[in-house]
């Protein structure tokens, strides 16, 4: 069985490099989602966690957001009970300076591949065409 590194292999996600500052970013991918039907059912500020933590007092911002179209979400709970670990989609927004960041979407039709459920085939499918057009038009 091979493991996947977050660092190393891309092909679980999608990503794009945006030269706006953090906020700005922020808002125009959360429209770029509600124009594909997806809302948001999470919103981690990470940076904020750290910080709480005592971990980093200088962490950057670094934004994850949980995206759901609950039809979408319904039809796979449908094919796999259990897909719910997989939702909502994740979407991650980082500071890279203060005029660039960088979004990264999760590729649904890679990740429930793994899975070897046919039946999340077409759901995912569906999700990553609507991913990929959210991010297209940030």
């Amino acid at each position: 069985m091979s493991t996947l590194n977050a660092q190393t292999v891309d092909t679980y996600y999608f990503s794009k490099t945006l030269n706006l500052p953090f906020e700005e970013a922020s808002d125009k991918v959360k429209a770029s989602l509600a124009e594909q039907q997806f809302g948001i059912v999470t919103e981690v500020n990470m940076h904020e966690k750290f910080i709480e933590k005592g971990i980093d007092a200088n962490a950057r911002p670094y934004r994850l957001l949980g995206a759901c179209n609950p039809k979408l979400a319904y039809e796979t709970v449908q094919a796999e009970e259990n897909i719910g670990l997989f939702l909502p989609c994740k979407v991650i927004i980082k500071y890279i300076d203060e005029n660039t960041t960088e979004v990264v979407m999760i590729d649904p039709s890679q990740v429930m591949s793994m899975l070897g459920n046919d039946k999340l085939t077409e759901p995912a499918e569906v999700v990553t065409k609507h991913f990929k057009l959210a991010l297209e038009n940030l």
